[in-house]
C-alpha cells in the first residue's frame, strides 16, 4: 500500500472500531485471540480464493464472483462461485483451510486414508452449525436426502450435494499453538523437521529453500516459508472426497449406518502425497487421491462440468 492507501486503512479501522465500541489499544489481543483468529484466517482464504481464481481462469470463459449472503436466512452460503459462460452451469467453491497441525506421515496404514509412510495434510471441513431438535433433524435430513438417524450421527457433516469444490490452502497444517513474548497464546508457525523435509521437497523460491536447508531462525525467511505453503493451494471435487464406494473413502464415525458409502464428506478429508522418500530426486510430491493444483484449476473445472 502506498502513503495514502495505508491513511485511508488505519482511518477506515479506526472508524470501524469507534462504531462497534472497539478500543484499538486492544484491537492486536482481540484478532490474535485462539477463538478469533480462525475465524479471520478463514475469511482471509476465501478472498485469497478468489483474487487467485481470477488471475488463473480465463475471463472469456469463466466468471468469478464473491456472493454476499447470510446463512442464517437459510440459503446456503456460497464461498466463491465460478460460472461457466458458455453453459452458464455454476460451480460453488467450499473454502477451508488445513487443520492445525494436520500435517503428519502415517504411522501405520489406515483403509481409504493412507499406506504406512504416506506424507499427508488433514483438512478441516465441518459444518459449524449442528441441528439438535427433533423437529430441525427432520427438516435438515429431508434436505440432506438422509434418514433422522443418518443425519443424527453425521449432524457435523457436509454432503457432497451441499457444494460442488472444495479449496484448502496447506499452510495451516504447520501452525501450533504458542506464547508470545508477553506470554499470551496465540497460532505460530512451527513445522516438524519431517515439515521441513516436505516443505522443501515442494520446492519453495530458491532463497527460500536454501535458507529452509539451513533453517536459520530469521523473521524474513519464516515469513517466506510462511506465504510459500499459505500458496500451495489444493481443489477436490467434493464427489471425491466422500465416503462412498468410487471415492474408497471409508467413514471413520463409529456410529455410522453405512461406512462405505454413506455419501457424507468426513470432518478431515486428507490430501495424501504418497511416501515422498520413494519419489526420485527433485521430483516434486503431488497428491495421490484425486486432489490438484490450484495451477491445474483451468482444466479441473472443465471436467467437473460434465459431472454436475
Amino acid at each position: 500500500m502506498n502513503t495514502p492507501q495505508k491513511e485511508q486503512w488505519i482511518s477506515d479501522m479506526r472508524e470501524y472500531c469507534r462504531s462497534l465500541n472497539i478500543s484499538t489499544n486492544d484491537l492486536y489481543r482481540i484478532v490474535t485471540d485462539l477463538k478469533i483468529a480462525p475465524m479471520i484466517r478463514g475469511k482471509a482464504f476465501e478472498f485469497s480464493m478468489y483474487s487467485r481464481l481470477r488471475q488463473i481462469l480465463s475471463v472469456e470463459e469463466w466468471t468469478v464472483t464473491k456472493p454476499v449472503m447470510n446463512a442464517q436466512t437459510g440459503v446456503p452460503d456460497i464461498d466463491v462461485m465460478v460460472k461457466h459462460n458458455l453453459t452458464n452451469k455454476i460451480i460453488s467453491i467450499e473454502c477451508k483451510l488445513a487443520s492445525k497441525g494436520g500435517f503428519g506421515v502415517a504411522k501405520k496404514a489406515q483403509e481409504g486414508v493412507a499406506k504406512k509412510g504416506d506424507y499427508f495434510v488433514k483438512v478441516k471441513c465441518m459444518r459449524s452449525r449442528t441441528t439438535k431438535t427433533d423437529e430441525r433433524v427432520e427438516s435438515a435430513a429431508k434436505k440432506f436426502g438422509v434418514s433422522k438417524e443418518a443425519f443424527r450421527v453425521h449432524s457435523d457433516q457436509y454432503r457432497a450435494s451441499n457444494f460442488n469444490v472444495v479449496a484448502t490452502s496447506i499452510g495451516n497444517a504447520f501452525y501450533e499453538t504458542g506464547e508470545d513474548e508477553d506470554g499470551n497464546q496465540m497460532y505460530k508457525f512451527q513445522p516438524t523437521e519431517e515439515g521441513k523435509q516436505f516443505i522443501k521437497r515442494l520446492k519453495p523460491p530458491l532463497d527460500t529453500e536454501v535458507a529452509l536447508q539451513e533453517f536459520v531462525d530469521d523473521s524474513d525467511t519464516e515469513t517466506a516459508l510462511q506465504e510459500f505453503v499459505y500458496n500451495k493451494v489444493y481443489l477436490a471435487s467434493s464427489l471425491d472426497i466422500a465416503v462412498s464406494k468410487e471415492s474408497s473413502i471409508v467413514c471413520g464415525k463409529r456410529a455410522c449406518l453405512d461406512k462405505y458409502n454413506c455419501g457424507f464428506i468426513p470432518n478431515y478429508p486428507v490430501i495424501n502425497f504418497g511416501n515422498i522418500e520413494e519419489l526420485l530426486p527433485g521430483v516434486i510430491p503431488s497428491p495421490k487421491n484425486r486432489w490438484v493444483e490450484i495451477e491445474k484449476a483451468q482444466l479441473f473445472l472443465k471436467e467437473l462440468l460434465a459431472r454436475i
